[in-house]
């Protein structure tokens, strides 16, 4: 009786990379070989197969029904066999590993080079994928990403592991030009504002723009929203300006300070409008690599990152920041 070879992992890691790349040439950038090398590992896997699996001449690369089907059990095998390594690697107390890291474009400015550096030694190659929310959390649910960071906990998930990380604060950004001097804001003092100078807001598409709107509301401010973006250099350019006066984050602050001149950051509300931030991994997949990484969040934020904010919001403290039990 004829055994049909295996599919070698190596070709099932070339495969799902190309799925999630634009182009050949995009996937072969980002395995550091060249793009023939990749057209051939496609061709001998789909020959292998007896089918096709990539429909190369749409841009980006578009999978047939059979590609899909070999990427969602890619995806998890290639999760089986990470779990595996790192299990074997940790019984022998030694060894590197692959990980595919997810951030939020505010935590990927503030914590990405901080993370390649501290992590260099326990992490064979790290990728840092950066976007939305919303995004970064089907590419996590696809398995396109190990380790998400996150403000959704993704409760009704079971087997993965959650490490809160931080509370992230609205704050109150006002051009200095705008003469507002209230040290800490009242929602009437905050509602005059409102009426005499327009607003610059996150876009409804992301988080903070969603909890910006929620917050005004709660507080009964009618705000006159003239701008909106998804950019935080470019919220915090209209506010220096003096266009306009927004709300962002703690942690949105952190990309921009301290490049604040012209602009005072005062509390929103007392604080009491936040979003709490979650490492999200699979269970026992990557050993103490998860822990290891919320750690280094944690360290960064409560210290160095907090100090940055304090040059722009000297009333920021630590306890502001802690996450919530």
């Amino acid at each position: 009786m004829t055994i049909s070879p295996l599919i070698d992992t190596q070709a099932l890691s070339t495969f799902v990379c190309t799925a999630e790349s634009e182009s050949l040439t995009d996937a072969a950038q980002r395995l550091g070989v060249t793009q023939s090398a990749v057209s051939q590992t496609l061709k001998q896997l789909e020959t292998q197969l007896g089918t096709t699996l990539v429909v190369r001449r749409t841009r980006p690369l578009r999978l047939t029904a059979a590609g899909q089907m070999l990427k969602q059990q890619a995806d998890t095998l290639l999760g089986d066999l990470r779990r595996l390594t790192s299990r074997v690697r940790g019984a022998a107390h030694q060894g590197l590993i692959q990980c595919r890291l997810g951030l939020v474009t505010s935590c990927s400015e503030v914590f990405g080079s901080r993370l390649i550096a501290q992590m260099g030694d326990r992490i064979e190659q790290l990728t840092l994928r950066s976007g939305l929310t919303p995004s970064l959390l089907q590419s996590f649910l696809n398995r396109e990403v190990d380790i998400l960071v996150s403000n959704d906990p993704l409760d009704d998930i079971e087997g993965l592991e959650r490490y809160p990380l931080f509370r992230d604060p609205l704050l109150l950004a006002v051009p200095e030009r705008f003469g507002f001097n209230a040290e800490a804001p009242s929602r009437e003092q905050l509602s005059g504002l409102a009426l005499q100078h327009p607003m610059i807001r996150y876009g409804r598409n992301t988080h903070i723009g969603a909890m910006t709107e929620v917050a005004l509301r709660r507080m009964g401010v009618m705000a006159q929203v003239r701008y909106e973006t998804d950019d935080t250099h470019t919220l915090m350019r209209f506010v220096q300006d003096g266009h306009s006066w927004g709300v962002i984050s703690a942690l949105c602050l952190a990309q921009v300070a301290p490049r604040t001149r012209g602009v005072r950051l005062l509390p929103l509300d007392g604080n009491r409008h936040a979003r709490q931030l979650y490492l999200l991994a699979r269970e026992a997949e990557l050993g103490e690599i998860p822990a290891e990484i919320a750690g280094h969040i944690q360290q960064q934020m409560s210290e160095p990152v907090l100090e940055l904010l304090q040059q722009s919001a000297s009333w920021l403290k630590a306890e502001s920041l802690e996450p919530d039990s």
